[in-house]
C-alpha cells in the first residue's frame, strides 16, 4: 500500500469514502482531512491541533465512525472544519486525538453522519483501509 489517501464515490443522498493510511492511526487522521474536503470542496487548510477528542466506541469500525460523527458535530457546533487531526493513541475501542480546523460560513456539502452500512476496516502488514458511508 502506498501513501495515505482517499477517494470519493457518489450516491443518491449519500457518498463513498474510501480512506487507505500507512497504519490506523494514518487512517483516522485521513478521515478527518476527507471529510473536511468533501465540506470545504477542497482541501483543508493546515490548521495547527490544538482541540482534544476523546472517544470510546464498542470495536474499532464503530470508533472509525463514532470519529466522523465527532468531527461533523464540531464543524456544526463551532463553525470550524477540522481537517488537521494528530491521533495520539489509539486502541481497539478508545481514541485520544488533537484536532485543529478552519473557521468557515459555506460549506459545498453539509454531511449529516457517517453509516455502519457496508462499513469494512481492513488492516494489513502494508497498511489499512476502510471504506465509509456518509449520509449527505
Amino acid at each position: 500500500m502506498g501513501p495515505s489517501a482517499h477517494s470519493y464515490v457518489e450516491h443518491t443522498g449519500e457518498l463513498a469514502i474510501r480512506l487507505e493510511g500507512s497504519s490506523p492511526s494514518e487512517l483516522f487522521a485521513e478521515a478527518a482531512r476527507a471529510l473536511a474536503e468533501v465540506m470545504l470542496g477542497r482541501p483543508p487548510a493546515a490548521a495547527k491541533p490544538e482541540e482534544r477528542v476523546s472517544l470510546t466506541a464498542p470495536d474499532r469500525e464503530a470508533l472509525l465512525v463514532a470519529w466522523i460523527d465527532e468531527l461533523i458535530f464540531r464543524a456544526e457546533r463551532d463553525k470550524k472544519i477540522y481537517g488537521s487531526a494528530r491521533i495520539e493513541h489509539l486502541g481497539e475501542r478508545a481514541l485520544e486525538a488533537a484536532i485543529g480546523g478552519e473557521p468557515t460560513t459555506r460549506l459545498k456539502t453539509h454531511v449529516k453522519a457517517a453509516t455502519f452500512h457496508d462499513l469494512r476496516l481492513i488492516e494489513t502488514p502494508s497498511g489499512t483501509s476502510a471504506t465509509v458511508i456518509l449520509d449527505v
